[in-house]
């Protein structure tokens, strides 16, 4: 049989900033009661579900998000710095439907990978990152073991992208909701993953079972 370890990204709760219609970045912004809701929501999803690892990115929307995580799934989380959310620069704090207007938003959006936000970070260094982490996570535990990831929305689309094989591009194109797990499903002989769910925001068990044949 064969063994297919799932990586489960789990958005953190919505924040006031995410209400509000700003950017966050690196800015080190709480949740909001809402936000905690969805995080005890989407814990009571994984019951059931043997959880191997929790790694969370070291803001404190993802940390409080990873601590509701493991203490569902009896699991001490540990922060991985490489899956704090993408450097925007002078962009963060900003009103996102301003940002959206600017020269600059349209360049990144045209070529991500060129372009990054104005003192902002580069796309290729929050993948580079981003997929160190999941794939220590990968050799750091055994083939068919399910691992949590709980970080942001910008790392999520970046790791979907990549191990999907999705053009540059195609990052602006995924839409990722607080609150939500997307899956990840490495088989134990090849790191070119299928997709298990996207924005999934029901319980997990039967999900994690033996999937359908991909052919």
């Amino acid at each position: 049989m064969r063994l297919e370890t799932k990586v489960l990204l789990i958005h953190h709760g919505v924040t006031d900033w995410h209400r509000d219609g700003k950017l966050l970045g690196r800015r080190d912004v709480p949740m909001n009661a809402d936000g905690h809701k969805q995080a005890e929501a989407v814990a009571s999803w994984l019951d059931g579900v043997e959880v191997a690892e929790v790694i969370s990115s070291p803001l404190q929307r993802a940390i409080r998000t990873a601590e509701i995580v493991g203490k569902q799934v009896g699991i001490e989380f540990a922060r991985d710095p490489r899956l704090t959310d993408l450097k925007l620069g002078a962009w963060e704090g900003q009103a996102a439907s301003e940002v959206m207007k600017s020269a600059e938003y349209a360049q990144f959006v045209a070529n991500p990978m060129s372009f990054s936000p104005p003192d902002g970070e580069a796309l290729h260094e929050i993948r580079s990152r981003s997929v160190a982490a999941v794939e220590q996570a990968l050799e750091d535990n055994p083939a068919g073991a399910a691992v949590v990831v709980v970080t942001h929305a910008r790392v999520i689309r970046v790791l979907l992208a990549h191990y999907m094989a999705a053009p540059p591009a195609g990052y602006h194109r995924l839409r990722i909701h607080p609150g939500s797990v997307s899956i990840l499903s490495f088989s134990h002989d090849s790191h070119n993953p299928q997709l298990v769910a996207l924005n999934w925001l029901q319980p997990l068990p039967a999900l994690l079972g033996e999937g359908a044949s991909p052919v």
